[in-house]
């Protein structure tokens, strides 16, 4: 079977970019690199192949490569379209990843599952009035990498709230979420696998002179890592009962990150899903560093090395589709 690492440009930091030009860096061919090694050492035929701006110079690519399932496809862009193409690739649908972060809650609410109540803002001058309890928190609706994140997205009066919309909408290019600041401890919960997914290690991230977990506190790996997290048996079991079953609703697939927060009232609230969690190990001797994926730290707790983790997440892709001998049945259009 062979299969192709997607790879593009600045993938993990293209809405920070658009803020700190100057301080953003890019692993992305790295991280891409390290999923590529990390199949051939479970013995998969693999190769590299960068996302280009024209897709039918990656459909020639493809289809010279004689690639039989994409790995690392990280935008909703490359998920349609492998969709268009008929092309099999590991992780969660149009369904899922067309969706935006207020979408998402929705389905999550509607589910009776926990998640903080939002509004939305389209620019500084809409926004809506509101019965939200202070303080609130804004981010992008669409945003990954936690860009745009610093410590003044916290809200504590009205008075602080166009400024940071207007960093969203008008720097970021995108709608503001904002909803209901949740005071608790922060986690993150792994999932991996579709007909029958299996929860990974919670993660706890601690704050390092920090009030949240901002782009630099994140992408510079200046997090307080706990994994596994230390809870209570009985609130462990509740944070990952919600967490399968937040997984399940939004119908997920192959590997995904829940990202809560645990309220002072034990309740495990809903914040996002991320359908292109990182998956990133520490780097072997004489690959270049890449940023730490949190379900790196999880596979890591597992005694999972890279081979192990990445195969795993792609057999779910390879029984999904139901992959005959681990190949295609038909040749792509050439």
């Amino acid at each position: 079977m062979k299969i192709g690492v997607f790879w593009r440009k600045f993938r993990n930091v293209e809405f920070q970019k658009k803020l700190t030009p100057d301080k953003v860096y890019d692993d992305a061919y790295e991280e891409a690199y390290q999923h590529y090694m990390a199949l051939k050492e479970s013995g998969y035929d693999a190769v590299l192949l960068e996302w280009r701006v024209d897709p039918r110079e990656t459909l020639k690519n493809i289809i010279k490569e004689k690639v039989d399932l994409i790995f690392n496809a990280s935008s909703l862009k490359e998920i349609s379209f492998l969709e268009a193409f008929g092309i099999p690739y590991v992780g969660s649908g149009i369904d899922l990843v067309a969706t935006n972060k207020a979408v998402r809650k929705e389905i999550v609410a509607f589910n009776k599952l926990p998640t903080p109540k939002f509004v939305i803002a389209r620019s500084p001058k809409e926004i809506p009035k509101t019965d939200l309890n202070y303080p609130l928190f804004v981010k992008p609706l669409r945003g990954r990498g936690s860009a745009g994140i610093s410590e003044e997205n916290i809200i504590y009066k009205y008075e602080q709230l166009p400024k940071v919309v207007e960093k969203i909408t008008e720097k970021i290019g995108q709608p503001a979420l904002i909803e209901e600041f949740i005071d608790g401890r922060e986690l993150t919960v792994g999932i991996i696998g579709y007909k029958e997914p299996k929860v990974l290690p919670l993660l706890e991230i601690g704050y390092n002179s920090a009030k949240t977990n901002t782009y630099e506190h994140k992408m510079f790996d200046n997090e307080i890592i706990h994994c596994p997290a230390d809870f209570p048996k009985d609130i462990e079991n509740k944070i990952k009962e919600t967490a399968l079953e937040i997984y399940k609703v939004l119908n997920a697939k192959d590997f995904g990150r829940i990202d809560m927060i645990l309220g002072k009232d034990n309740i495990p609230y809903f914040l996002e899903i991320n359908t292109f969690a990182g998956l990133t190990m520490e780097a072997r001797k004489g690959e270049k560093n890449v940023h730490h994926g949190y379900m790196g730290y999880m596979a890591n707790e597992l005694g999972y090395d890279r081979a192990e983790f990445i195969s795993m997440i792609t057999e779910s892709a390879i029984d999904r589709y139901g992959l005959i001998d681990g190949e295609r049945k038909e040749p792509l259009i050439s």
